[in-house]
Formats: structure tokens, sequence, C-alpha cells
């Protein structure tokens, strides 16, 4: 009788694990420059006193498939060179607000070339940037994806390779 209670306590105190831990995030491989936006964009937020970010394969996925359409089709700017805005990309991307209690998002974007495309440099710049400061430092945001692709053909008259990157935050907690 006494182990039956002992296995039932064990079940209980796992399934409640698994409830408090949320919506399992499938893990997700980070290039180099990816890597070090998101150990910056951390360092960034503990100097704050603000929580570390989580990488959330959904939102990699989103800022990616950003980044690359920006490097593919010479287009800088948060809506896709098809139109479609950033927030729909992340609920395409499997990031929806739909069903859930709280959903923020924000997104930074940036290109740059030679030294200027370190993530360091660039996380400094968007940090000089009220803006782009005010969505790396939101409280609120658990979540993170990155994206970082190059080109090297020509981009608003800059020979040799630019780098695109695109930052997308957010958190969503269940009803």
């Amino acid at each position: 009788m006494r182990a039956q209670r002992v296995v039932i306590v064990i079940l209980l105190v796992a399934v409640c694990a698994l409830f408090l831990a949320g919506p399992a995030v499938a893990a997700v491989s980070l290039n180099k420059y990816e890597a070090q936006l998101v150990a910056q964009i951390n360092k960034v937020r503990a100097k704050r006193g603000l929580p570390r970010l989580r990488v959330n394969a959904k939102l990699v996925n989103a800022a990616r498939s950003h980044s690359a359409d920006m490097s593919l089709h010479k287009h800088f700017g948060h809506d896709s060179s098809n139109g479609e805005p950033w927030s729909a990309r992340l609920v395409r991307h499997g990031y929806p607000g739909k069903g859930y209690r709280l959903r923020k998002a924000g997104e930074n974007i940036q290109y740059a070339t030679g030294l200027c495309s370190s993530p360091c440099l660039v996380v400094k710049a968007w940090m000089n940037s009220k803006g782009h400061r005010r969505v790396i430092l939101t409280k609120a945001f658990r979540d993170i994806g990155v994206g970082a692709k190059k080109t090297e053909t020509g981009f608003r008259g800059i020979d040799g390779v630019v780098w695109f990157f695109t930052l997308d935050l957010g958190r969503r907690v269940i009803k």
C-alpha cells in the first residue's frame, strides 16, 4: 500500500512538472553569428536584471526565413518582400497568439558589412537606437529567435558581403 502511494506521488510530481514547464520547444542548432547574437542579447538583459531568453525553434525559423528573404530579394524591412507583415510570419512559423492568454512579440532587423557585421556591433547598434533597445529590454519577453544570412552580391550600392540579421522576441502564456 505504501509503495503504491509513493508511485502515485511520483507520477503526480512528474505530471505537475510537465504542466508547469509549458509547451515543449524543439532544440535548434544556431550558426556562429546567431549563437553570438543570443549570447550578446542575454548579456545585455542580465546587466539590467532581466530574465534570460530561451531559444525558441519556431522564432528561429521565422527569423531565419526573414533574413534569407531580405538577402535573396535585396529587401530591407520588417514586412517580407511579398508584403507579409512580420507578425503574420511569426504565426506562419508556428508562434501564434490564438489560444494563449498572453502573446507579446517584437522584432529588430539590421544589415551590416565588414567589421560592422560582428554580432557584438549589431547588438550595440540596436542598443543605441531607442526603439530597438526597447524591444531588447522588454521585461515580458522569454523567447528568442535569431537569423543571420549573408549575401555576396551588391545591396544598396554596397559591393561585397552584406549580412542580414533578424531578431524575433516573444512570450506566450497558456490560458
